[in-house]
């Protein structure tokens, strides 16, 4: 499988799939937006959003991720945006899927 147009490595691509389906299951679409789907930019923070099938599950689920994500990515700053499958996008989440990357 190709690796994505996004600025981070292969390695750390595995580690936040893992770590996403670890809290969230496989089945969960995750796209990298923002600053390092663009590969012309440099920096920055790792933007994602995460479409569930199913019920989005309470904050501590994406709290315990989004902090596995930061500690797996040396700190990196990471913003996790959740959607449920029973929910509107918010105006935020649908700049993420449209401008996002499909990991």
């Amino acid at each position: 499988m190709a690796t994505p147009p996004v600025r981070l490595r292969p390695e750390e691509i595995a580690a936040v799939k893992h770590i996403v389906a670890k809290h969230f299951g496989a089945e969960a679409e995750l796209q990298v937006f923002g600053s390092r789907a663009d590969p012309t930019k440099r920096g920055g923070d790792l933007d994602l959003q995460l479409c569930l099938m199913g019920p989005k599950p309470g904050w501590r689920v994406e709290s315990r991720c989004v902090g596995a994500i930061e500690q797996a990515l040396e700190d990196r700053h990471t913003d996790l945006l959740v959607l449920g499958a029973d929910e509107t996008p918010p105006r935020t989440d649908e700049v993420a899927i449209v401008t996002g990357v499909l990991l």
